[in-house]
């Protein structure tokens, strides 16, 4: 299977998805993707008996239709930095991971009832609050967002737009919350959709965002609308519209775009 295995996001929700985490990638892939679903860590090595075992248990049960979280396979024998961060001793040895934080945890080839329960606890319970701090004031918080995206942190803005207090400021959270999961999908990968010329755009849109470069995500934007399926294009058009809000109506960027394209 490829680095993520899901359904096209206007298909369906995604099911589930199995993927190679690494000392390189464990921050976004991980710890930045517990922030959206439960993240479910198998340290595992190729010499390990107990974890031939216990990884297809694991895979099995995050392939299923109702899956409710994502599994990250990190062999240790090659990622000995982050196994040393997560004091790993013995494997196999499964973490769980919401809003960037290690909630629950095991060791060794439990059998699968032990393993579906441990699964069913981890993505039941409440999660913690975000590791991340957040304002308790709505408005600063709205503004902190603002600021984020406006300099490309796409990730932190995500954690302040979401589930964001009810109150005068939400309606504007709740328009810009589109832009930021657009960013965050993107670095991790729930957002690609298995069209390489739709990705390409979307890609090449959400690396502009990161360099302060709305004109150009714009430009490329607009050119997802050509690349991708008709059942796209709501999608599409919803990032485009939060960037809009962002920027303002009266910003230069958003006035050209209008320009060059009424009907948007």
């Amino acid at each position: 299977m490829g680095l993520f295995g899901f359904l096209k996001k206007n298909k369906g929700v995604k099911r589930a998805a199995i993927f190679d985490a690494s000392d390189d990638n464990f921050k976004q892939l991980v710890l930045q993707r517990s922030y959206k679903t439960t993240v479910v860590v198998d340290f595992w090595a190729a010499w390990c008996g107990p974890c031939r075992m216990l990884g297809p248990v694991l895979e099995r049960i995050a392939e299923e239709p109702d899956g409710q979280f994502v599994l990250a396979k990190l062999n240790t024998e090659y990622n000995q930095r982050t196994a040393a961060q997560y004091q790993i001793r013995s494997i196999p040895a499964v973490k769980a991971f919401r809003n960037g934080q290690m909630v629950n945890e095991f060791t060794g080839a439990l059998p699968e009832p032990l393993v579906r329960r441990f699964i069913d606890k981890v993505t039941s319970s409440p999660p913690p609050p975000p590791a991340i701090k957040t304002s308790t004031n709505p408005a600063k918080r709205l503004k902190q967002a603002e600021q984020h995206l406006k300099k490309g942190r796409g990730f932190e803005a995500f954690v302040l737009l979401k589930d964001f207090p009810g109150g005068p400021d939400r309606e504007r959270a709740e328009k810009l919350l589109p832009l930021a999961k657009f960013m965050v999908d993107m670095e991790d990968g729930d957002g690609f959709t298995g069209l390489d010329e739709l990705d390409d755009q979307y890609k090449a849109a959400s690396d502009a965002l990161h360099q302060r470069k709305p004109a150009k995500a714009l430009e490329h934007l607009d050119s997802a609308l050509d690349a991708g399926e008709s059942m796209d294009d709501d999608f599409t058009n919803e990032i485009i519209d939060s960037l809009h809000n962002l920027l303002g109506e009266n910003h230069r960027v958003v006035q050209h775009y209008k320009k060059d394209k009424p009907s948007a």
